[in-house]
């Protein structure tokens, strides 16, 4: 039925009437330029913070699937040695 393309066109063609309104557009933009010059720092710091932790994050996931892949290449290798001298 909707797909994500049509839903983000909508949103977006729904952006522009509401801002690009010649009647009240000016209005509107004048209020989100008010707000964005009041919240940017905080939003623009919270995005970082956001990043820095996921960073973190995948730093840590990535150290220990690292770990279990050398676990795990040490327990083929073993198993292959083992298999390896009951042939002899």
């Amino acid at each position: 039925m909707f797909r994500p393309r049509m839903l983000m066109g909508a949103v977006v063609g729904g952006a522009l009437v509401y801002f690009l309104d010649p009647e009240r557009g000016p209005a509107r933009r004048a209020r989100l330029r008010a707000w964005w010059e009041q919240n940017r720092e905080p939003m623009i710091d919270q995005a970082q913070s956001a990043a820095s932790t996921a960073q973190a994050r995948v730093n840590e996931a990535s150290a220990r699937v690292g770990e279990k892949m050398t676990e795990l290449q040490s327990k083929v290798r073993g198993s292959a040695e083992n298999a390896t001298a009951e042939l002899k």
